[in-house]
């Protein structure tokens, strides 16, 4: 697991440095009340993300794209939280000066292109999970006997009574050692007890299903380069995101840089639709036909940790009249990629769960993605207007008795591409789909033959076809003129 370094010792909670200073204002914190404010700024499964968070760091800055050596441990049940990972482990160096300090000096320089940023996340989420807590960590350095091992043990109602004394104390430590090969260096962090409504929550079935979904969506750049996650011994899925792609029918694909006065943040935009469901199914009066419309929408992610999820709001470029959702887009995906060395150039809150709105980085980024947006949606609106035009010509024709249409080659475009992993998509700064091409008027209705057209009760008609086994309601109402006619006069 690893943590970013701090350089400078915080004062926080420390009263006037002289034994009397008439001058002196008393400005420090209280310690439960910053642990109180620190932990309902974010809930439980966000917490245990950001732990998850620095174990997958510390799997980056070794393994870089190649992460199949490294795997990351959660278990929770009988009062206890426990994460490990083989991630290269905490030295005592960092740990006794930088990895336990609450925030980080201007001037830091975090691991380049790490998730951790702001320098609270471990110690929120063991605030945020329990009353006492344990931190083990085994080192390995490259140079001869410096590595090193510590364990740090406190009870955080012990701590928080201390009110100006901030420091944390090793319970073991041994530094300038070998450690023997068997000893993967890593990190585990034990949380134990359990505050009462984390121990209720974390043993309901539904919250252990929602954290595994949590982590698999949000690190699955980090499971696909080869990174094994458990929880409770089970292995995340993961999830690798798709559009269609063919020769005919592309997404867009493009990569651009946001300079900033500290540096340049890497986005590569994608956006397109996804496999739809058959042609018949886009009739927006039967909801039961609709497909699932949690999965549209945008993916954001930064240094490939996840942001948002689906996201069909105004924060992403929907909301006005033109690109308002609406389940005809539930086939859109799009998924913007941002990174940087610096993490602080990334538009994210601490908690690491939404966007800053008002970033200069993010608003260059979200006005490439109305753009992108509304290049897609054009298309689908295409798509949409010929499957409408198709289907009534279909319903002309089996009135008419007449041979059914061709459809289209948008038609067939948008239907037949198969989905692609982004990963293998090629460049492209448009989507590319066929262009529209008229219907061919419907045949006429012989004019020695008379039109009938009537509604009924839908519960009605569906007994009726059932009795006659009609498929259409145009057969159906040949099939009844028939019976009255052979009753009745024939």
């Amino acid at each position: 697991m690893s943590e970013e370094p701090r350089e400078e010792q915080s004062a926080i909670g420390e009263g006037p440095q002289n034994d009397f200073d008439p001058l002196a204002v008393e400005a420090g914190a209280e310690k439960r009340f910053f642990i109180d404010m620190l932990t309902k700024d974010i809930e439980l499964l966000p917490a245990i993300a950001d732990l998850v968070d620095n174990s997958v760091d510390g799997a980056r800055s070794l393994g870089g794209s190649d992460l199949s050596e490294f795997w990351i441990h959660v278990e929770v049940g009988a009062g206890r939280f426990v994460i490990s990972d083989n991630s290269g482990g905490i030295s005592a160096d960092v740990a006794r000066n930088y990895a336990f300090r609450f925030g980080r000096p201007v001037d830091f320089k975090g691991v380049p292109g790490s998730v951790g940023q702001f320098g609270i996340g471990m110690k929120r989420a063991i605030f945020k999970l329990g009353k006492g807590f344990e931190v083990m960590s085994r080192h390995v350095s490259s140079e001869p006997r410096s590595s090193s091992h510590f364990r740090i043990a406190e009870e955080v109602d012990e701590w928080a009574s201390r009110p100006t004394d901030w420091t944390f104390r090793f319970a073991e430590l041994n530094e300038g050692i070998d450690l023997p090969p068997e000893q993967e260096p890593g990190t585990t962090i034990t949380v134990e007890p359990l505050h009462p409504s984390v121990e209720e929550d974390l043993g309901d079935e539904a919250i252990i299903a929602k954290l595994i979904l949590e982590l698999s969506t949000r690190h699955q750049r980090s499971l696909v380069s080869g990174l094994v996650i458990t929880v409770n011994e089970k292995p995340l899925a993961a999830h690798r995101p798709m559009l269609q792609s063919s020769d005919v029918f592309r997404p867009i694909n493009k990569t651009f840089e946001v300079p900033t006065e500290r540096g340049v943040v890497q986005v590569q935009l994608v956006a397109g639709t996804t496999a739809p469901s058959p042609l018949g199914s886009l009739d927006e009066g039967n909801a039961q036909n609709f497909q699932n419309t949690g999965d549209a929408g945008w993916y954001v992610f930064c240094n490939d940790r996840l942001l948002l999820a689906g996201d069909k709001s105004a924060t992403t470029g929907w909301g006005t009249a033109a690109a308002a959702y609406h389940p005809q887009y539930r086939n859109f995906r799009g998924f913007v990629y941002m990174s940087a060395d610096d993490a602080s150039l990334l538009p994210w809150n601490t908690t690491k769960t939404a966007v800053d709105r008002d970033a200069h980085v993010f608003r260059a980024v979200v006005s490439e993605m109305k753009t992108a947006l509304s290049n897609v949606q054009a298309v689908i609106n295409r798509v949409k207007m010929e499957t409408t035009k198709y289907l009534d010509a279909v319903a002309e024709q089996e009135e008419a008795g007449t041979p059914v249409l061709s459809k289209t080659k948008l038609l067939v475009a948008a239907e037949d591409t198969p989905n692609v992993v982004v990963e293998e998509l090629i460049a492209a700064d448009n989507v590319s789909a066929p262009a529209s091409t008229p219907f061919p008027k419907p045949p006429k209705i012989a004019p020695n033959l008379q039109r009938i057209q009537y509604s009924v009760d839908p519960e009605r008609y569906r007994r009726l076809a059932e009795v006659f086994g009609s498929s259409t309601g145009s057969e159906l109402g040949r099939q009844t003129f028939d019976y009255v006619w052979d009753a009745e006069l024939g």
